[in-house]
């Protein structure tokens, strides 16, 4: 599939940008990093293409690099205080690369795919 400039593409460029901006310039970020290195190791980009959150734990699919998706779990700890935020603790992950994960993806999945794919290339190629 080709990008064509589309405003569809431009609103999921928008939206993979927010979950890049979220992962790597934020605090809650930084943890969430953590957990993906524990997935798959070092890493350079990611991208979140899908986030289910649900009570206690929250369950991602991200593109790593432009190489591997990664389907993860993540709880969060009860914290001790009030004030501290719950950490988040990799429960279950399942990595595979992108041939596998563009099999049967719907029409509006695979556009925000090739965005996602896209940006990991300019990250990784500046």
């Amino acid at each position: 599939m080709r990008l064509k400039g589309t405003m569809t593409e431009q609103t999921y460029r928008n939206e993979l940008q927010r979950s890049y901006d979220s992962l790597f310039k934020t605090e809650s970020g930084k943890m969430m990093r953590i957990c993906i290195e524990q997935a798959v190791g070092h890493f350079i980009t990611a991208y979140i293409l899908h986030w289910i959150p649900e009570q206690g734990a929250d369950f991602f699919t991200l593109l790593v690099d432009g190489q591997t998706i990664v389907h993860m779990e993540i709880e969060y700890a009860p914290s001790s205080s009030r004030e501290e935020k719950a950490s988040p603790q990799l429960v279950d992950y399942t990595s595979y690369k992108i041939h596998d994960y563009t099999k049967g993806l719907s029409k509006t999945d695979q556009i925000k795919f090739e965005v996602a794919l896209d940006m990991c290339h300019r990250d990784m190629n500046p």
